[in-house]
């Protein structure tokens, strides 16, 4: 498989945002041909070996795709430390260039509209495999590495379609990685901060409730006390010395409240 390289890919990764409206890409996509975009994901697979024989006849395999990223994850984009980083994570379209280099899209535009879908979802399919996490395939079967798929913001260089130039971009990469600060920084914190972001998402929806019926406040802070319990309760590997006592600060407001 190709090296990893912290440099740009062979052909600039495609922004998939389009600027059609919802309305505009069904019309299009009507106009697709769906029996041959299948056709160019198969043969993609196909023409890379991932296939299996069906009655004398090649077939795409999927499960033999999901092996060639594992392989590739785990042999090429492990990370060290923070000054490896860059170099091993992988990006999106880097990952689906390593694994199907001569797939629509790679080392040229797609030729077609119907290309040019199939090598989205063929880069879509592949980076799902990544997904970090616990049921991700990738993070499912690197166990026994005691490794952690994280993900982070790396620099790459991207080229502009227009002026024909490389410009500097950030993009999502992911990397294995069993070194205690990269996985505290890209792993559980930012775990830690999605728990936060719901937290104060679920305060705002009390707040809108106590503020249009306040007969409502004592009851809505009975009922949290018991949800923030059931919330620390949920989560025993966190330090359970913290957990108890915000469970008792929890306990000692709802109760002043009550008082």
């Amino acid at each position: 498989m190709p090296n990893s390289s912290s440099s740009s890919p062979r052909f600039v990764e495609p922004d998939l945002e389009s600027d059609l409206t919802h309305e505009e890409g069904n019309e299009a996509a009507s106009f697709l041909d769906e029996d041959l975009i299948e056709q160019i994901e198969a043969q993609a697979l196909i023409d890379h070996g991932y296939s299996r024989d069906d009655n004398g006849h090649p077939a795409a395999d999927d499960k033999q795709l999901q092996l060639a990223v594992l392989l590739a994850v785990t042999n090429e984009h492990v990370a060290n430390n923070s000054k490896e980083l860059p170099k091993r994570a992988v990006t999106k379209f880097e990952l689906y260039a390593e694994v199907l280099p001569r797939a629509p899209g790679v080392a040229s535009l797609p030729n077609t509209p119907e290309e040019e879908v199939a090598r989205d979802r063929l880069m879509r399919r592949v980076w799902n495999y990544t997904n970090t996490g616990p049921t991700g395939f990738v993070q499912k079967n690197v166990v026994n590495t005691g490794m952690i798929l994280c993900q982070a913001k790396v620099a790459r260089t991207k080229l502009n379609q227009e002026t024909g130039k490389k410009e500097p971009t950030t993009e999502i990469g992911r990397f294995l990685t069993s070194d205690r600060e990269l996985i505290l920084t890209y792993y559980t914190g930012p775990a830690g901060a999605a728990f936060l972001r719901a937290a104060r998402k679920l305060d705002n929806q009390l707040g809108l409730v106590t503020n249009r019926q306040p007969e409502l406040a004592l009851p809505v802070a009975r009922q949290l006390g018991v949800v923030v319990k059931q919330a620390v309760a949920a989560i025993p590997h966190a330090d359970p010395r913290q957990a108890a006592a915000l469970t008792a600060g929890s306990s000692s407001n709802s109760d002043n409240d009550s008082a």
